[in-house]
Order: C-alpha cells, then sequence, then structure tokens
C-alpha cells in the first residue's frame, strides 16, 4: 500500500488513543530512524524511552533472530533456559534485597503486579505523588496523578491518598495506617521533576519506622537512563519492590516487578501471564543487559547526559523564552515560557524527533548510546528551533 492509504488504515481501524505525527518510521539504527521517504531523523524520543540501546541494536537483534528459530513460546508451566538466564540477569543487576521476580509484559503489568502485593500484604491505604503516572490499566491508573486520565473511568480504587511530591512535611502522613507507598525518583510524565536528598532521606525513615512498603517506579528511570543503573541509588533509597520495563528488551514488551522475597508474595495461581517471560523476550532481556555491562553504556549516560546539559544551559542564557533545564544522565527536559507544539513540530521538518510532557515541556529520552556528535546535532537544531520562535513571539 502506498503511504496515504498506509495512513487511512491507520486511523480508520486503530483506537484514536495516538498523538499522531504524520510520519510514516520504516527503519531505525542506534540514535536514527528513517521515514518511507527515505528521510533521516536524530530521534530524542527513544519511543518513550524504550529505545535504550539503540535501534535495532544488532546484538539484541542477533539474540531475537537466534531464540526465534528455537523456540518463540513457553508457558510459565515448564522451565526454560532463556527465562532462567533472564532472572538470574535480573537479579545480578537489581538491590541484593530483592530477589523474587515477576515476568510481564509491560511497566503497567509490572506496577499492577506491585499494587496487588501490596494490597495482599496489607489492606491499609496507599499513598501515591502529585505528579506522579504509573500507567493507565485500573490499578496503575489509581496510582497516577493526572485527573484527565481518570476522568471517564471514576470510580477507581478507593483506597488511594495523594501526598504532594518532594513537600517534606506532608510525608508525615506515612504512618501505622499506610501499606506501601508508590514512587517515582524522578517524575518523567510530569516533565522531569526533581526532589531533594532531604527529602528522600525523610521518607525512608517513614517507611522504616511505620513498616511501610516502599515501591520505587524505576520503568523510565532505570537500567542506567540516569547515569547510575537506578535513579533510587542517587538517593540512597531501599526499595521493597521494583518496578521495571521499557527498555529491559531491546524494543520487545516487557516487564518486572521485583520483590523481597521475605515478605508477603504471590501464591500459585494468584497472579499469572501468558506471555511473561516467553523465550524470545528473555533472549532480548540477557542481551540487553549484557550490552549495558559490556560496552560502558552507564558511564556515557553520565557523561554525555552532562554534555547535552551544559549545552542545553548555553541556550538558556540565550534565549528568555527558555525557563529552565533539568536533567540526569539521559532523562532531560527543556520548560518553554510558552506552548512548545510549534518546536515540536518544527522539530520533525528539520530531522530532530522530540518528546512532550503537557503544553511548555520538551522532554529527551534517546538512547543510551548517544555520542557527542549527535549532542551536538542536537544543539544545533535545537538553537535554530528557538530562534526560530522566538521570532514568531516578538
Amino acid at each position: 500500500m502506498n503511504d496515504e492509504e498506509l495512513i487511512n488504515s491507520e486511523d480508520k481501524y486503530l483506537a484514536p488513543v495516538y498523538q499522531k505525527f504524520q510520519i510514516i518510521l520504516d527503519k531505525g539504527s542506534g540514535c536514527y530512524v528513517w521515514d518511507s521517504s527515505g528521510k533521516k531523523y536524530l530521534d530524542l524520543m527513544g519511543g518513550y524511552g524504550v529505545s535504550l540501546l539503540g535501534h535495532s541494536n544488532k546484538t539484541i537483534v542477533q539474540a531475537i533472530t537466534n531464540q526465534a528459530n528455537k523456540l518463540t513460546s513457553c508457558h510459565g508451566s515448564f522451565y526454560n533456559a532463556e527465562r532462567a538466564n533472564a532472572v538470574l540477569n535480573i537479579n545480578k543487576i537489581t538491590p541484593k534485597n530483592l530477589d523474587n521476580i515477576y515476568l510481564c509484559n509491560s511497566g503497567a503489568e509490572a506496577v499492577e503486579a506491585a499494587l496487588k502485593l501490596c494490597k495482599k500484604h496489607s489492606k491499609n491505604k496507599i499513598i501515591s505523588m502529585s505528579g506522579s503516572y504509573h500507567g493507565k490499566t485500573i490499578g496503575s491508573l489509581s496510582l497516577t496523578w493526572n485527573p484527565k486520565y481518570k476522568k471517564s473511568f471514576q470510580p477507581l480504587l478507593d483506597d488511594v491518598d495523594f501526598i504532594p511530591f518532594g513537600d517534606a512535611d506532608s510525608l508525615s502522613k506515612i504512618d501505622d495506617n499506610t501499606a506501601a507507598v508508590f514512587l517515582e525518583v524522578i517524575q518523567g510524565e510530569n516533565g522531569v521533576k526533581f526532589a531533594s536528598v532531604e527529602y528522600f532521606n525523610k521518607l525512608q525513615e517513614q517507611c522504616d519506622k511505620h513498616n511501610v512498603l516502599l515501591v520505587v517506579d524505576e520503568i523510565q528511570t532505570g537500567l542506567g537512563r540516569t547515569g547510575k543503573m537506578w535513579a533510587h541509588e542517587h538517593y540512597d533509597l531501599k526499595p521493597d519492590i521494583l518496578c521495571i520495563g521499557k527498555g529491559l528488551a531491546g524494543g520487545m514488551p516487557v516487564g518486572a516487578m521485583i520483590s523481597r522475597s521475605d515478605m508477603t508474595n504471590f501464591s500459585l495461581g494468584e497472579h499469572t501471564t501468558t506471555f511473561g517471560g516467553n523465550p524470545l523476550t528473555s533472549s532480548a532481556i540477557n542481551a540487553s543487559i549484557e550490552y549495558i555491562l559490556q560496552e560502558n553504556i552507564i558511564d556515557n549516560a553520565e557523561k554525555t547526559g552532562q554534555i547535552f546539559l551544559n549545552g542545553l544551559e548555553e541556550l538558556k542564557s540565550k534565549y528568555d523564552s527558555i525557563r529552565d533545564v533539568r536533567g540526569l544522565g539521559l532523562m532531560i527536559a527543556i520548560e518553554s515560557k510558552f506552548p512548545i507544539k510549534d518546536i515540536l513540530f518544527d522539530g520533525l521538518n528539520n530531522g530532530l524527533i522530540m518528546l512532550y510532557s503537557g503544553r511548555t515541556i520538551l522532554r529527551f529520552l534517546p538512547s543510551l548510546t548517544l555520542n557527542e556528535s549527535q549532542v551536538a546535532s542536537s544543539l544545533q537544531i535545537l538553537d535554530k528551533l528557538f530562534q526560530n520562535s522566538q521570532k514568531k513571539v516578538k
């Protein structure tokens, strides 16, 4: 089919739940993608952080290909070598006190599993944070802050309370009547928002004092994104449950919930999934973790991310329209004083794909393989975009 027929087919038959860009992506390699006409784009969106190790990473593609020629499906009622290696590899890179792994198919599923586990552990209230995003299934949506996602689906779970993210005084609401706290260490959907070390220290103290489970959602921040394997390492947090996903399997659908084996856990048949831990995804998990550990990916994220932030700070000093620049590693945001819609679409015209958070924030979740030359190209294009934008405002 031609491009017009392709677009019409998606628009006609797919549920209209995505903000669509009129671009047909055809192939990708590393930090670049190409559309159906052959135009090349530098991708700072990274599939919302999924392309952690680049598009069509050759090591991961080879692992998937080898496994696809061998066995693609193995239900959890049987054993499988790829799955066994996957859980060993996940265990190798996650906190040592977390050794009970539930494999699933997405980050939202990992959060759902964590939520069920917390409710089994205790019937007390659950606390989430203002600005939080944990998914859009009914359970995970109950933990997500933004009312626009929730208004059509009430009533949701009624035992979830929200407290202001970063407000140390509000942590007194974590008490003996609290079962668990769900936390994004850095809030991505909310525009790459941070809290202080002192805040996290007090949060940990409150959880320890009242025997409250700390559930850390590292679906977007994990696996080296922030310059450490896990963002909670920057703040010395000790999660009781960790939720991961996105880039864990090189673009394959994946999620994992990892908990302490010495706490309440699922019993036989209580929480299962048909596809979780299938050999194809497991092979991609193994290749991805091996690549992260062997190719200095985390060091590159820290180094290249700082170079990118420094360059964005220079742009901020140059353009009054930029309100703020913030980030850690290769999780970065530019906050504008004005709506960024035109910049976003102008970026596409100039071969740069970006992500957005609300009306005024550009967000970057590129591959952790991003290099200095690609950062320089990004900054050059962004300079042009903000220059054009400032002219329009004037």
